[in-house]
């Protein structure tokens, strides 16, 4: 995302509970650098099983209702790896901690309808409008730039499902997302207020890595069926599904055709 990483304070860590294997997840290393063998194992199961499942619920049918459950049951398989580990020190994430949501983050294919679909489901009409008004101040700030670009402006490109200081659509978050994380919010704090995208921010690493080993099961499993397999920023890909519909995108995409390749620049 914007900032840059840095390790935490020699001597924290994050393992796996006793009885259940790990080590030390040393943070600031690029994915898969700087992981014990066990941790890349991990890694690499959490991939082959999200690419497997969503390969097979995709084939299976019946559209984007397959789709969205295997999207469901990554997430979900993330989650519960997570869960079962302890970070020392721990981590500062919280509701109400926004910081980190200055930031255009990007997803695929998959995590983008399964998004849409959350919105279309949960968000009322009123909700609906106020968030295309969102997406369109951000789409002009947005337009033409690079990630890197987006990267430098962070600061003044809040993700426009920010809402009353809290992620409005938290169940159907992005695994930038999910995997993004801090030890200090005083730090993520004053990389946003400093207007700094390079500000050092003490993360660890395994959660990043574990959360981009399902993205790219995602993506595999996605190209297994000769499906468009890319990313795009979140906030062009709700443009994208605000005017041409989910449902719409769903089916063109499910059907080999481009999704991300018709999003505004």
């Amino acid at each position: 995302m914007g900032s840059r990483s840095r390790r935490v304070p020699r001597g924290g860590g994050a393992g796996r509970r006793p009885g259940r294997g790990g080590g030390l997840a040393q943070v600031c290393a690029p994915q898969g650098d700087g992981l014990t063998p066990a941790q890349e194992s991990l890694s690499r199961r959490l991939r082959q099983g999200c690419s497997r499942a969503l390969a097979g619920a995709v084939a299976r049918g019946p559209g984007v209702r397959g789709l969205c459950e295997a999207v469901q049951e990554a997430y979900a398989a993330l989650d519960d790896v997570l869960r079962d580990l302890d970070f020392d020190p721990p981590v500062a994430c919280a509701r109400g901690c926004l910081h980190c949501c200055f930031n255009q983050v990007s997803l695929t294919p998959p995590e983008a309808l399964f998004l849409g679909i959350h919105v279309l489901e949960r968000f009322s009409p009123g909700e609906g409008d106020a968030l295309a008004a969102r997406v369109e101040a951000l789409g002009g700030l947005i337009r033409g730039r690079s990630r890197r670009e987006l990267g430098d402006i962070r600061h003044l490109t809040p993700c426009a499902f920010l809402r009353d200081g809290a992620c409005s659509v938290h169940e159907a978050r992005p695994l930038a997302c999910r995997g993004w994380n801090s030890v200090d919010a005083r730090a993520c704090q004053l990389s946003v207020e400093l207007r700094d995208p390079l500000a050092p921010i003490p993360i660890y690493a395994l959660q990043r890595e574990l959360a981009g080993a399902v993205q790219q099961g995602l993506l595999e499993g996605a190209a297994a069926l000769g499906l468009e397999a890319g990313y795009l920023v979140m906030t062009r890909a709700v443009a994208l599904m605000r005017r041409r519909g989910v449902l719409a995108c769903a089916e063109d995409w499910l059907a080999g055709r481009p999704f991300l390749a018709a999003a505004p620049a």
